[in-house]
């Protein structure tokens, strides 16, 4: 870390995608939707057969970063996010927060503005007494109080503001996974989703219905995925060149030649932090239209290196042209090389699994949830209570120490046997 401290950046969510990654890949599911909702923001991610997207830049305040990340995409929507009016009298959640001191109005730390936590009370998805499985105790009538205002300037029912605010909060969140998913090509009907976070479970089942997602892969212990992900990451490593080259065979010949050179390069800091190990080799290259500002990456199979030419890369681009633009690339127009990257993966031996605890079997309790316009009787389970192949017909909530789930009508949720809750969304 002390040779390469820009490496932090960001590792609090990259860990997230991480310990969610593997965890739904012990389900099966390898084409996911990450969605990471805490306190004051939410993170989201797509991975496509297990392998999170990289960007190749991303910026930090303003300021431009300029080493590969994972394609992370943050909006201002968590638990402590606020409801308020601007200035057109348009109502907007976040991306003010609350934070953890005073924190939202249920703390009862002297908050007064409503968050999004706040909201969920009003509503009945989380219950005062229960919050972190009891420990503790939050004030629903200082949540209520907080949402009156907004209620009343709109000519709302303090329920209707709350759910409002909830709505506006899923939107923002919906708006991200597009900038991840459809704005880079990919169709979100086609992963799974994937919440984690102390609020992600909430929120994800109605922000799965505005995507058409019909598959919801939920965690065990979903409040502490990020920590997971720390403690069961692989090593990862990237170099990058800039080789400004116009694509022909001999240039085609050349990024082979160069990149073997950087994955020796590699493979030798790994052995210099006594690391031994097969390592696991992506290789990409950044290509454009001679004259164009920006690239697209294009990764070029393994098997391949050793026999690259001029029209086999240019197909290569254009098909990754064509999936992140949507009209297809003129290849009569000359295509130039600006950057090859490596990254070497060493897989980590022995990573735990994450399980959650096992409590005897419970009767559900009756609750009543605020859904669309009305109050719902439902269930209310016990996560921990849960019986693997145990099917639970929404709406229903369930309970976790760490985060709820929320299962609207139409949707269904199942425990399987890696522990991953299953909602699946009826046809």
């Amino acid at each position: 870390m002390r040779q390469s401290a820009i490496t932090a950046l960001y590792s609090g969510p990259a860990a997230g995608v991480v310990g969610a990654t593997r965890q739904a890949a012990r389900s099966g599911f390898r084409d996911l939707i990450t969605f990471d909702m805490g306190g004051t923001s939410t993170d989201v991610c797509l991975v496509q057969e297990g392998r999170p997207s990289l960007a190749a830049e991303t910026e930090i305040d303003g300021l431009p970063i300029r080493t590969p990340v994972l394609d992370i995409v943050s909006v201002g929507a968590g638990g402590g996010s606020l409801a308020w009016v601007d200035d057109g009298g348009m109502l907007r959640v976040g991306p003010q927060s609350a934070g953890a001191d005073p924190g939202p109005a249920c703390y009862g730390r002297g908050g007064t503005e409503p968050a999004t936590t706040d909201a969920h009370i009003v509503i009945g998805t989380i219950r005062p007494g229960a919050f972190l499985g009891g420990r503790m105790k939050l004030d629903g009538e200082a949540a209520r109080r907080a949402f009156e205002p907004l209620a009343e300037r709109f000519s709302l029912s303090v329920e209707q503001a709350a759910s409002s605010a909830l709505q506006l909060a899923d939107a923002n969140i919906v708006r991200a996974i597009q900038l991840v998913s459809t704005e880079r090509g990919r169709d979100p009907r086609d992963y799974a989703l994937v919440p984690f976070g102390g609020a992600g479970p909430l929120h994800a089942a109605r922000i799965a219905e505005e995507l058409g997602i019909s598959t919801i892969v939920v965690p065990p212990n979903a409040g502490v995925i990020s920590a997971y992900g720390l403690v069961a990451s692989d090593y990862t490593k990237f170099d990058a060149v800039t080789r400004k080259m116009k694509l022909d065979d001999t240039a085609a010949r050349d990024a082979g030649r160069i990149f073997g050179e950087m994955r020796d390069r590699l493979a030798a800091q790994f052995a210099g932090m006594k690391l031994p190990g097969t390592l696991d080799y992506t290789h990409t290259l950044d290509m454009r239209f001679v004259g164009q500002a920006f690239e697209v990456g294009v990764e070029i199979p393994a098997d391949r290196l050793g026999s690259l030419d001029a029209a086999y890369l240019a197909g290569l681009f254009a098909d990754a042209h064509h999936r992140t633009f949507m009209h297809g690339a003129n290849l009569d127009r000359p295509v130039e090389i600006v950057t090859l990257r490596v990254g070497a993966t060493l897989p980590i031996g022995g990573a735990p699994n994450l399980d959650r605890e096992k409590l005897a079997a419970r009767a559900p309790e009756q609750a009543k949830i605020f859904h669309g316009e009305a109050w719902l009787d439902c269930d209310r389970h016990t996560a921990e209570a849960l019986a693997a192949g145990q099917q639970i017909v929404g709406p229903a909530v369930i309970e976790g120490y760490t985060a709820t789930t929320w299962v609207p009508p139409g949707w269904t949720a199942g425990l399987d046997a890696a522990d991953n809750l299953i909602l699946r969304r009826s046809p």
